[in-house]
């Protein structure tokens, strides 16, 4: 076996996946809302908030997902582990039913990240979101980074990385 055209066939096949992803990535990027300092967001708990107060040491994460996609499933863990280590996490469950569904779901997969209910995706329409999972880095209000469909919990470390240098 030729280990070194395997590792170059490897690398170009890691390359190109990067640059299709990237090209994925700015094609559904979504929009913030010129309101975003304006608008209070509640969590399931009826506590408001506003995305640009979070943290101003750290990238925000806004997560849009639901309980019904199937890749949230693969990435919401990495969600909540991000959120265990300290990064401010902000998910949006996108027609994923009422506050108390939302809440159960949360329980039983023991997630403990920051909620907001959308019922009828009135909050991912104002963002532009059209794909689940949509991950998007904020800092200072501003959109640094956006990411759609599977991503890694090294993924994700990698942007926040990378959002720091933006």
């Amino acid at each position: 076996m030729n280990y070194k055209k395997l590792l170059k066939n490897a690398i170009s096949l890691l390359l190109t996946f990067v640059i299709i992803s990237s090209v994925l990535d700015f094609i559904r990027k979504p929009t913030v809302p010129d309101n975003i300092n304006a608008t209070a967001l509640y969590d399931l708990q009826g506590n408001p908030f506003f995305l640009p107060q979070l943290a101003q040491d750290k990238s925000t994460l806004l997560y849009f997902w639901g309980t019904w996609c199937g890749y949230c499933r693969y990435t919401s863990p990495a969600i909540n582990d991000l959120a265990k280590e300290g990064y401010p996490v902000v998910s949006v469950a996108l027609r994923s039913g009422s506050t108390q569904e939302v809440a159960d779901y949360l329980a039983e997969h023991q997630y403990s990240f920051t909620t907001v209910n959308d019922p009828r995706g009135e909050l991912a329409n104002q963002w532009e979101v059209g794909v689940t999972p949509t991950i998007i880095i904020l800092h200072n209000g501003k959109m640094d980074l956006a990411t759609t469909g599977w991503t890694s919990y090294w993924g994700l470390k990698v942007r926040l990385f990378l959002a720091t240098f933006l």
